[in-house]
């Protein structure tokens, strides 16, 4: 009963980190590739001002790795922000992510900084029909650019939104049977939590009737000997 518990148990955290504010899948190609993603913030520090970025860091970007294994995702001590890089071989597509993320975010919220877009070149092999060897194509253009997000008076909700608008992804869809099969085992667990409680109590009660009758024939021993 009790390893069938633990593996009851167990089954808590894979679906807190498959559920929740951070699970989501970011967009296929030909959308912008969210290539890098980078978290500073002051890490010696424990304040008010570092709360937002260790919760982001704590529940947000787990969940992210969980359903997007690939992303390279670093966490480091420095300026508290937020940077992403993005790569394309669609020029507009990156500049169009811009566009997109200002006229979202004209309220002035989010202080956010866009680089110029770069070119890098990729060699991209391709097998001729006519010879079975691999011949190195001319090289095609692959297009990079970052935002970073200064962490100012963001809460963790606030920067998950601005990451969502800025990628584009989509959140990890409900299961509904998963999300019963939970409810039941939470309510298992309370359950089970009070019956715990309900043993002790009767284990204390058990052990005071032992020690009040210990006391009584301590003191009926102690009568008789006066006697």
């Amino acid at each position: 009963m009790v390893n069938v518990l633990k593996r009851m148990r167990n089954l808590q955290p894979l679906f807190k980190i498959r559920h929740g504010e951070g699970a989501a899948i970011l967009p296929p190609p030909p959308s912008p590739q969210l290539t890098r993603l980078s978290l500073q913030y002051d890490r010696k520090q424990w304040n008010k001002s570092t709360r937002p970025a260790r919760i982001f860091q704590k529940d947000h970007l787990p969940r992210l790795k969980y359903h997007n294994p690939a992303l390279p995702i670093r966490v480091e001590q420095g300026p508290s922000r937020l940077q992403l890089t993005f790569e394309s071989a669609d020029q507009h597509a990156l500049r169009e992510m811009e566009r997109t993320s200002l006229e979202r975010s004209n309220d002035g919220e989010y202080r956010e900084t866009w680089t110029e877009i770069e070119a890098k070149s990729q060699p991209v092999e391709e097998t001729t029909a006519s010879t079975s060897s691999s011949l190195a194509s001319p090289a095609t253009s692959i297009f990079t650019r970052s935002v970073e997000l200064r962490l100012g008076p963001h809460q963790p909700g606030s920067i998950w939104k601005w990451f969502q608008n800025t990628t584009k992804c989509e959140d990890f869809p409900e299961n509904p049977e998963e999300n019963e099969q939970m409810e039941r085992l939470n309510e298992f667990f309370v359950k089970a939590e009070e019956d715990r409680q309900r043993v002790k109590a009767g284990m204390d009660a058990i052990r005071k009737q032992k020690e009040d009758l210990k006391r009584a024939r301590e003191a009926a021993e102690r009568m008789a000997n006066e006697a």
